[in-house]
């Protein structure tokens, strides 16, 4: 058996990296291919899924997409869409990205700050009436309302609703009220948007038209305690009061006259000379 030189060995081992070589390039293609037929994983939607409404992990699902039709801003993780908000309608299907998301710490809006069992209902108040303006978003009030005789019979003041949630005092909100309010109203008049129940929006809602409202501002640390009140009128402060009569002198008129001279009754014939009388007796 003849042999082999070195460059002959050189040669052998040339070929076979070469060919070893070719073998992983095309073995590394094919995985590459077959990746790319499998696609690349996305959160799509199950469901169909309402605006502003709570993803929960029953509503999506992970599928594989071709890396060709990923949408910009495509979901991947599931950890990113599950618990948070849909700021549009997203049909069953469609993947989800983050333009239909309301993310948390990106605006949401005004309606973003109602929470989710109550309803904003505004009213107007004066420096008076509003607790001379230092009520501001976040605090909490109460509202008392007196109605006159006309509406109910009686003059009568009472707390009607207890422990409301102030979302903004004019236009400005818990998370604008540190900048400065450019635009100025009447002196001495706001408004207050609170955060009421449909059922106290109409309480508070007849009391503004037919009464007179007033806030109470509650404690900056306060319980959430309703207190039963019942409705006070001016006889229960003062109790029962009658006027006293008023004579002449309290008039201020002319003091009266005295009256005039009693004449006795007799049997003569009465005589007047002036301002005497005299009894001249017949026979």
């Amino acid at each position: 058996m003849a042999k082999l030189s070195g460059r002959g060995l050189l040669m052998i081992a040339l070929v076979l990296s070469l060919l070893t070589s070719v073998l992983v390039y095309s073995y590394l293609k094919g995985v590459a291919n077959q990746a790319a037929k499998q696609g690349t994983p996305v959160i799509v939607a199950k469901v169909d899924i309402p605006p502003k409404t709570l993803i929960t992990a029953e509503m999506v699902q992970e599928t594989s997409v071709p890396p060709e039709y990923i949408q910009p801003g495509a979901i991947i993780a599931m950890t990113d869409v599950v618990g948070i908000t849909s700021r549009e309608q997203i049909v069953a299907g469609e993947q989800i990205t983050q333009r239909r998301l309301a993310v948390q710490g990106q605006t949401r809006g005004f309606a973003g700050t109602i929470p989710n069992d109550k309803r904003a209902v505004t009213v107007a108040v004066t420096e008076v009436t509003g607790v001379a303006g230092f009520v501001k978003a976040g605090d909490y009030v109460d509202i008392l309302v007196t109605f006159d005789t006309n509406t109910v019979g009686e003059n009568v003041s009472q707390i009607v609703l207890q422990n409301l949630l102030v979302l903004a005092v004019d236009r400005e909100t818990e998370a604008s009220q540190a900048e400065a309010s450019k635009d100025k109203k009447e002196a001495g008049k706001m408004t207050v948007t609170l955060a009421v129940t449909p059922v106290e929006a109409a309480r508070l809602t007849v009391a503004d038209e037919k009464g007179k409202i007033r806030m109470a501002l509650r404690p900056y640390i306060s319980t959430s305690a309703v207190i039963a009140a019942n409705g006070v009128t001016p006889k229960e402060l003062v109790g029962s009061y009658a006027a006293p009569e008023k004579t002449s002198s309290d008039s201020g008129g002319a003091r009266a006259s005295a009256p005039p001279p009693v004449i006795p009754p007799s049997t003569g014939i009465q005589v007047i000379r002036g301002t005497k009388v005299e009894t001249a007796a017949t026979n």
